[in-house]
């Protein structure tokens, strides 16, 4: 697997979890909790998505923001050479809301506001005129060419240059070393840019070959790129253009931010921001004591602050809500931006042709029924309660509620059903032909499937474990890959690389703004990891993508079809939605997680100059 996919296969499918630090509050402080309407039309969650206070803020103060990770952040502060989610946590405030969403997160306005013009096949960026580098340097067109020119160029091997950034025109020339200049990124004036597109599809409107951030040329560009991830430029005196800018650091434990002098928004209403490394066996202690001001933590921590019955499901107090056994957090919780899934493993990577290639015979999964069965086979729901205390939902599609428009919430999907598994099997003729308990394959020879899980949490075996059961239920003979988990790295080395001894696999996958599903499941998608190819799937993904998806209504039933279809096919098996979860002291004012938002980071105050600490045994 290449450092650069690796890399990517972490930000897409790894839940990070992340802690804060800060002082004491009255506990009998009145929050006023809101919701994402659109989310709680589609699931039903148990915590509220912002924490608002009736009390008025104090004025300034520290707010300690606590990243819980045994794992200090690389510290690359920079949009397009980062390349773990740790340090584009950590360095969100000096990058404030430089673009915003709408309601299914389609590019909407911020400080640099984007017009599109379909004919033209143009997008054309509009900077805010007050917008300022924290050295009092204004941000301009050259600031966005900038960003092109470095993923495009010959010598990026990050992995933001992907197909979409090659539909920009005078791209692939200039990355080739064909071209000095990208013909299709131009400054109309100081404060605008405007970018062509080879093909405008509804895709651009999400942000497909849209560079999301400005960085300082004035500031950067003498730096060769091969070695600017690692300038001090870079790792420790970063400017900023949001509302904090990074007043001191120890690296990879500690930033320390404060209001940029040049920031022309909302004045903060706090005086200093620390971001503040804790260790896991920590972050409960910490968050109990008030050393925390907010902080994401694992579903593993739950337990330490809610009732769980025997079973291990959340007990609810009179109210119908979670009932606690701390009083100095509010949790606010949202669904997480990703999914899980089971795959099946179809092909290999064509690297000459840049291109998924199934096995010429169809490979162990090219019975549908087969997959189906093991789909239905799975107790996604017992998982949920028995390992998450209900925090994930039961995935019924590989679209999700992150997006509403398009996520269809009455929609089955595998829910679990092994008599309907059996029955499929059956059918099949895939039958237990020499009494061991396990099916053969329908022209009589032994079925073994490995199975491939990655190791990383106190559950991860458990669950495991549990699928295999589930489909010795059914007559299914899965065992662990080699016998055991498998650690992060090399499981996404095995996937990458086609190891002919992954067959099947769990795995997650992040989705971003852009709801289109081409790079996971397209043809010549390289994160199509299960290397599956389906023309009707082609053809369903092109109306995705086709000049008619413009229009809002037929978007809408172009995704339901394609839903339909992988369903049906069922190349992978989504599993689950997961929750992220934030504890957030009772002091804080201002904590929202919803979907869509204008909130920001200029936006947190503290009713308090002391944190409120835990009371209860």
């Amino acid at each position: 697997m290449s450092k650069g996919l690796k890399i990517a296969a972490f930000l897409l499918a790894v839940m990070i979890a992340f802690t804060s630090c800060g002082g004491k509050t009255e506990q009998n402080s009145t929050a006023r909790t809101g919701s994402d309407t659109e989310a709680d039309k589609t699931l039903k969650l148990m915590f509220p998505q912002m924490i608002e206070r009736e009390e008025t803020a104090i004025e300034g103060g520290t707010f300690v923001y606590g990243f819980v990770d045994d794992t200090p952040w690389k510290g690359v502060f920079n949009t397009f050479l980062y390349q773990d989610n740790p340090t584009y946590e950590v360095m969100r405030p000096r990058i404030g809301k430089f673009m915003t969403d709408g309601p299914n997160h389609e590019i909407k306005d911020g400080y640099c506001a984007m017009t599109f013009d379909r004919e033209a096949k143009t997008a054309t960026y509009h900077i805010h005129e007050k917008l300022t580098w924290s050295d009092g340097v204004p941000v301009t067109a050259e600031d966005i060419i900038f960003v092109y020119e470095c993923v495009g160029h010959p010598d990026y091997t990050g992995v933001r240059y992907d197909s979409e950034m090659e539909n920009v025109v005078g791209m692939v020339e200039y990355h080739k070393g064909e071209a000095k200049t990208i013909s299709g990124v131009k400054k109309i004036d100081d404060k605008t840019v405007e970018v062509t597109f080879k093909n405008f599809f509804p895709g651009i409107l999400w942000g497909a070959g849209i560079t999301y951030y400005a960085e300082p040329a004035h500031y950067l560009k003498d730096i060769p790129l091969a070695e600017m991830a690692s300038h001090d430029r870079v790792r420790k005196q970063p400017l900023s253009y949001g509302p904090f800018v990074i007043n001191s650091m120890v690296e990879g434990d500690i930033l320390e931010y404060v209001p940029n002098p040049y920031w022309f928004g909302k004045k903060p209403a706090i005086d200093k921001l620390i971001v503040k490394r804790i260790a896991p066996t920590s972050a409960v202690a910490a968050i109990k004591a008030g050393e925390v001001d907010a902080v994401q933590f694992k579903n593993e921590l739950y337990d330490q602050f809610v009732e769980l019955d025997d079973e291990g499901k959340t007990v609810f107090d009179g109210n119908g809500k979670p009932k606690m056994k701390v009083d100095n957090i509010d949790i606010v919780g949202n669904v997480e931006r990703a999914y899980t899934y089971v795959g099946f493993k179809f092909g290999t990577w064509n690297k000459e042709k840049e291109m998924c290639e199934m096995f010429p015979d169809g490979g162990k999964f090219k019975d549908k029924a087969l997959r189906q069965a093991i789909g239905y086979a799975m107790d996604n729901d017992g998982i949920n309660a028995i390992y998450y205390h209900g925090l994930r939902v039961t995935a019924n599609s590989f679209i999700t509620p992150y997006h509403p428009g398009f996520y269809d919430a009455s929609r089955k999907g595998y829910s679990y059903n092994p008599e309907k598994a059996k029955k499929l099997l059956d059918e099949a003729g895939y039958k237990d032909v020499d009494g061991d308990g396990y099916r053969e394959t329908p022209d009589g020879k032994p079925l073994k499937i490995n199975f491939m899980s990655m190791s990383g949490s106190d559950v991860a075996a458990p669950i495991a474990n549990y699928y295999i059961q589930n489909w010795k239920d059914v007559g299914l003979n899965v065992a662990l890959n080699d016998g055991r988990l498998i650690e992060f790295n090399a499981f996404y080395d095995k996937l990458q690389d086609d190891d002919p001894t992954v067959e099947m696999y769990a795995a997650a996958w992040g989705v971003g703004s852009n709801p289109e599903p081409t790079a996971l499941y397209g043809k010549v998608a390289q994160f199509n990891l299960h290397r599956w190819v389906n023309e009707k799937n082609e053809e369903l993904l092109a109306q995705i993508t086709s000049e008619a998806s413009f229009d809002e209504a037929f978007r809408a039933q172009a995704y339901k079809e394609w839903d339909e279809n992988i369903l049906e096919e069922a190349p992978a098996i989504p599993t689950s939605y997961r929750m992220e979860l934030y504890a957030v002291n009772k002091r804080v004012k201002n904590w929202d997680k919803r979907f869509v938002t204008d909130w920001d980071w200029c936006d947190l105050g503290l009713i308090s100059d002391k944190p409120a600490v835990n009371t209860m045994k």
